[in-house]
């Protein structure tokens, strides 16, 4: 008998570790966004992406995610972005934001190369069923931002 509560006892502290690691966002993608542009690192001027751009620029459809978040620089010379995105299929939108880097590296390498190093220093993150990418500045102090808004 003692083996069955035992067994019970495991089976139900796995099950609450399980329900722990869900994530969700505590507020909507561009209020989260909002906070990162106003977190104190300095950006260029950034503007606010429209889902088709989105779309083009990441080669995603619909499908692939329930919400995003994008803002860029405005300018053509600055490779700044916050890229947020709850995905359907995290790994197809994981494997999308990692080719949008890399083809943003291709364009700033020779063009401004300190834009390139900056990209070099970016990386793709997971929070849950949430893809984001953010080339900043300050990739630590805004991703300390974004993940603040994150249960």
């Amino acid at each position: 008998m003692p083996a069955v509560i035992l067994a019970a006892s495991v089976l139900s502290l796995s099950g609450c570790g399980k329900e722990s690691e869900k994530t969700e966002a505590s507020k909507p993608l561009k209020e989260i966004t909002a906070d990162v542009l106003n977190c104190g690192v300095e950006f260029p001027e950034m503007v606010e992406v429209a889902e088709e751009n989105f779309q083009i620029k990441y080669s995603l459809a619909e499908g692939d995610y329930e919400e995003y978040s994008l803002w860029w620089a405005g300018s053509g010379a600055d490779a700044d972005e916050v890229c947020i995105i709850k995905a359907k299929d995290s790994g197809k939108v994981k494997d999308a934001v990692s080719e949008r880097i890399e083809g943003q590296k291709d364009v700033f390498k020779d063009y401004v190369p300190e834009q390139y190093d900056k990209l070099c220093k970016s990386e793709v993150k997971t929070k849950g069923d949430y893809v984001y990418w953010l080339c900043t500045n300050d990739n630590d102090k805004a991703e300390k931002a974004l993940t603040d808004d994150f249960n």
